[in-house]
């Protein structure tokens, strides 16, 4: 960490400046890239796609609404307005948990599922034409290698498609 005085703004040394610089330069132009061929190809936002994506990777092809919440990285709120918009289009329904009637699932339907694997292809696209393509085998090794070791640290981590 760069050194600073009382009073004055701490900054991060160059190699840890630069190191967070291009993460989120990397993920900013992915996600951006993503957003806008899903929404051209398919009217879903990424942010559809990563709730079809995990309610499809879930067991049962189900989740709690505040796991979904914590799994896609939204508010509570934010997640009921999108599997409120999702549900509306017939791509998720809820169904009241039988243990307990105050809480609900999200369960993927089968028009979920059908634009899923209709928008994997563009999504797959993106991937390899904006991260792998911008990355070197041996970065991409390094990704791999933090993915190993973060994921294990995560509650529920991403799961690798099977």
């Amino acid at each position: 960490m760069a050194k600073s005085r009382p009073g004055e703004h701490e900054f991060l040394a160059p190699d840890e400046w630069e190191s967070w610089g291009a993460l989120m330069l990397l993920h900013r132009s992915v996600l951006k890239g993503l957003d806008a061929e899903l929404r051209r190809e398919h009217g879903l936002a990424v942010t559809e796609f990563d709730v079809l994506i995990t309610l499809f990777n879930a067991p049962r092809k189900r989740l709690r609404m505040s796991a979904l919440a914590d799994r896609v990285l939204l508010s509570p709120a934010g997640t009921t307005h999108l599997v409120t918009r999702l549900e509306r289009d017939r791509m998720v329904r809820r169904e009241v948990d039988p243990t307990d009637r105050r809480k609900w699932f999200t369960v993927l339907t089968e028009e979920g599922d059908l634009a899923l694997r209709a928008a994997r292809r563009t999504h797959n696209e993106v991937l390899r034409r904006m991260l792998l393509g911008a990355t070197r085998p041996s970065e991409r090794q390094t990704l791999r290698r933090m993915w190993q070791r973060l994921s294990q640290q995560q509650p529920h981590p991403l799961s690798p498609p099977e």
